[in-house]
């Protein structure tokens, strides 16, 4: 379950977000902890599921995927998958729906064995 969202804060949170989507891109990015049992399963799965099926919403870009080098539990690998879209308010159409799809399908296939969160980032300029 993605803890973040039932939380209920983001859109308290998007109320006060004020965004310029030319300047700014929206970068949303959901951090996975997986047994390492599963761990190659998780990333084919990532490779040939979750990047492509989200790409084909239409409404993100520029994925990344990579590998969090900090072991935040024993027996457990991270990894981070990112994506850039034009808006937040794209980014929550995204999370909300075609994103909630594939999450589903995650815990189906792998269960508690995989846990999530999503995090909303402003790009800033250098």
């Amino acid at each position: 379950m993605d803890i973040w969202q039932t939380a209920g804060w983001i859109p308290q949170l998007l109320s006060r977000i004020n965004l310029n989507p030319i300047e700014n891109m929206i970068i949303i990015n959901t951090t996975f902890h997986v047994e390492r049992s599963i761990e190659n399963n998780f990333c084919k799965w990532v490779r040939d599921e979750y990047v492509p099926s989200a790409l084909a919403s239409g409404i993100l870009s520029e994925p990344g995927f990579s590998r969090i080098l900090i072991e935040v539990q024993e027996d457990c690998s991270s990894f981070a998958v990112s994506f850039k879209t034009e808006s937040i308010e794209d980014a929550v159409t995204w999370h909300d729906g075609h994103g909630a799809a594939l999450r589903q399908s995650l815990h189906t296939k792998f269960g508690e064995k995989a846990l999530f969160f999503s995090t909303y980032m402003d790009e800033q300029p250098l």
